[in-house]
């Protein structure tokens, strides 16, 4: 039988052990998200994107068997005859032109291809942090940022109402952040409200705006099916 001496000494030599094979003690502290470097922030008005669920015409001169009418895709793209499938997401209408006339030139002569935007999805925002009910909020006509988070259940206690964060994609993609005041407008102190645009994403911080970086990089990693995500990641932040 052995001793509370020996228990202990074959105690200690199995954590030494451990550690001598790289495995703590203890748990590793959470690695911290690295901070987005956000752009410059611009009020230019930004081409139209396509997302998934928009749908388009595709009109390709003097080959109108290869006209269609199609629609972007859950994975952001679409299907074209002789070429396949082809990535729309987060494309202009001159972007996406481009591209289809690139792909077709290599069995069409001269290719001349016009893409019409057709019905399109939901446009919706993208509201988190202090608020009672965090996620998408549809927008059924012009939306500014303090409906939108009345639309997200409104903020908590702990809700810095007078750093709201707002993050926008640039013309050229490219994330953008602007802090606003929403306090203000609520205590009657002023009735400037900043007008949102699809997809803006409204943070409500409760310490640091700095963790707004960590929410952008939660939700789209949750929410934006990952072809589209690697596509929407290489626009954004590099």
């Amino acid at each position: 039988m052995l001793s509370r001496r020996s228990l202990l000494t074959l105690s200690l030599g199995a954590v030494g052990a451990l550690a001598l094979r790289g495995v703590p003690a203890k748990a590793d502290k959470p690695v911290k998200a690295n901070e987005i470097a956000f752009a410059k922030w611009t009020d230019e008005e930004p081409l139209y994107l396509f997302y998934p669920g928009d749908k388009l015409e595709i009109n390709v001169s003097g080959a109108p068997e290869l006209s269609r009418q199609t629609q972007v895709g859950p994975d952001g793209r679409i299907t074209l005859g002789l070429i396949g499938q082809m990535m729309a997401a987060f494309k202009s209408v001159p972007e996406l032109q481009d591209d289809i006339e690139k792909a077709y030139a290599n069995v069409l002569r001269d290719p001349e291809v016009t893409v019409y935007p057709g019905e399109t999805a939901p446009m919706r925002v993208l509201v988190g942090g202090e608020v009672k009910n965090a996620g998408w909020v549809d927008m059924t006509g012009d939306m500014d940022a303090l409906q939108a988070v009345m639309a997200a259940g409104g903020f908590t206690h702990g809700a810095k109402t007078h750093q709201v964060v707002l993050i926008r994609r640039s013309r050229d993609g490219h994330a953008m952040r602007r802090i606003i005041d929403l306090q203000k407008p609520l205590s009657g102190q002023s009735d400037r409200l900043e007008a949102l645009r699809r997809f803006d994403i409204i943070y409500v911080p409760r310490t640091n705006i700095a963790e707004a970086g960590v929410f952008v990089e939660q939700w789209i990693n949750n929410l934006i099916p990952s072809p589209v995500l690697n596509y929407f990641t290489y626009r954004t932040f590099n």
